[in-house]
């Protein structure tokens, strides 16, 4: 066996001589010759010390192998852990890579021109709410190549998110935001404050909204004016300005930015919405409350981690649980810990005690909306259905679902950061909540009452901002606004069907 070995290895040993100095004219023996070399050494040779070094060659380069393999192993079960899982509807070879912290700019630069080589596209680069970027890959190897790189965190799928849609506002009143500290509806003025609107952008023409600035994060848009009228919706509920004219917000005439993150079919995507949330942290220092009326069934890991950081600079989230019924635990980013989740009821008459004789498909007077999603996430209640607000074009609608008790709670943290100025956002939140109706609230016959048919044992409180020394009769509101409970609840009390969409993260 030795003998074998040995020729073995000699021979590998020659041959590679002979490549490295096959062009050298000292080089002269066939390899013939050196067979027969190899045979005559071994033959007249005792076995020793050094040849059995050369004959154990052969095991050394079989555990050499293994060791190898092993890595490989190791590698690939290290690749696997970074690839992070994102459910909902995926969209095709884009992915978030999220990067370690240290040295930002040089890993991007350099990991994206390997990506670049590789036939990769890159698409946006995060460094404030998130250190990373979006690729396009051609293929798994590309994609292999950039998780292999030590400077990567991890990397998941970009996935569509959507907005919670419905359609179209007596929450104001039910709230007695006729009676907190703006008195929204008597023609005061504005408030000193500045609220992101995270959507499909937000109607910049319209005379009813102060739109501050305006950017969007969309492929094929150039503005962030509004082409769906979800976000339009959305920012009147919280800042309509308080005029003789349409509607009022919970916070009339606040600053707005209309962040374009969703198309004109009210979807997006979470590396556009994550870019948004990017936009919004660098600009912490200006932005007191962001609104997120969309979501999707899952988890995400990137938007969250974008969402800590955002929050951790400053910014109050609030966030609306969803529209299918269901424990918002499943549901992003409402169950994100950072943001003020919060659901919807139904109130046709802008008052407690569920005394309307008008109901609607999703429910009766002051109760939990069916469509509303429940469960410990949910920090706040508000009103959600058929409540009037703005909508394209500079003219009015009613409008239906999480989305829009969202912002009703939007408009409350607005305020009271206003008053509040260096009020952090878990500050905000209990705030909120120290002064929301309870099951424990005796309805007082205006808006200071609880509601029924919550469908779990946590019982969130319901939004109420009326200022402790307010004495405005809630009878003012309707007048000051000039819209009637009856004219507001639409199609006879009814929710038009087509715009009760149950369907989460799917279209």
């Amino acid at each position: 066996m030795f003998f074998w070995s040995k020729i073995w290895y000699e021979r590998a040993t020659i041959k590679k001589l002979g490549s490295q100095y096959r062009n050298s004219s000292s080089i002269t023996v066939t390899s013939s010759a050196l067979i027969l070399l190899l045979f005559s050494s071994c033959i007249l040779n005792p076995i020793s010390p050094h040849f059995l070094f050369k004959a154990e060659a052969k095991p050394f380069y079989t555990t050499s192998l293994l060791e190898k393999k092993y890595d490989l192993k190791t590698n690939l079960q290290g690749l696997a852990k970074k690839l992070r899982e994102a459910t909902g509807e995926k969209i095709p070879n884009d992915y978030i890579v999220v990067l370690k912290d240290n040295n930002f700019l040089s890993s991007v630069s350099s990991l994206a021109g390997e990506a670049k080589n590789e036939g990769a596209a890159l698409g946006h680069i995060y460094d404030h709410a998130l250190h990373g970027f979006t690729i396009k890959v051609p293929n798994e190897k590309v994609l292999e190549a950039i998780m292999a790189n030590p400077e990567v965190d991890y990397v998941q799928p970009d996935v569509k998110v959507k907005a919670f849609s419905q359609s179209l506002p007596t929450g104001i009143n039910r709230v007695d935001g006729d009676l907190s500290s703006t008195k929204s509806g008597d023609g005061s003025g504005t408030v000193n404050v500045d609220i992101g609107i995270l959507d499909t952008g937000i109607d910049l023409s319209h005379p009813d909204l102060n739109v501050y600035k305006q950017v969007t994060f969309v492929s094929g848009t150039n503005s962030g004016n509004d082409d769906n009228g979800h976000g339009t919706a959305v920012a009147g509920i919280a800042a309509a300005k308080d005029n003789s004219q349409g509607v009022v917000g919970i916070a009339p005439g606040a600053r707005l930015w209309a962040i374009k993150v969703l198309n004109k079919d009210g979807i997006g995507s979470s590396s556009d919405i994550i870019k948004g949330i990017d936009y919004v942290t660098q600009h912490a220092k200006e932005i007191d409350v962001v609104n997120l009326s969309f979501g999707a069934v899952g988890q995400n890991s990137a938007l969250h981690s974008a969402i800590i950081k955002s929050v951790a600079a400053g910014v109050t989230y609030t966030a609306a649980a969803g529209n299918e019924g269901i424990n918002a635990a499943s549901v992003f980013p409402a169950s994100f810990p950072e943001v003020i989740a919060v659901s919807a009821i139904v109130d046709t008459d802008g008052k407690c005690g569920g005394v309307s004789p008008i109901s609607t498909t999703a429910g009766k007077d002051d109760t939990l909306a069916s469509f509303s999603n429940y469960g410990s996430v949910i920090d706040l209640a508000a009103p959600g259905v058929l409540i009037k607000t703005t909508a394209k074009g500079g003219s009015y609608t009613t409008f239906s679902g999480t989305s829009i008790s969202t912002p009703h709670v939007t408009g409350a943290a607005a305020l009271y950061k206003s008053e509040h100025p260096g009020a952090t956002p878990s500050q905000v939140r209990t705030a909120l909540r120290n002064l929301g109706s309870t099951t424990s609230t005796i309805c007082d016959g205006k808006g200071h009452g609880y509601f029924k048919g919550d469908r779990d044992t946590y019982h969130e409180p319901l939004l109420y901002l009326a200022s402790r020394s307010s004495s405005v009769p809630a009878s003012s509101f309707a007048k000051n606004i000039g819209i009637s409970p009856v004219a507001a609840s639409g199609n006879d009390g009814n929710l038009p069907s087509n715009v009760l969409n149950y369907n989460l993260g799917n279209r």
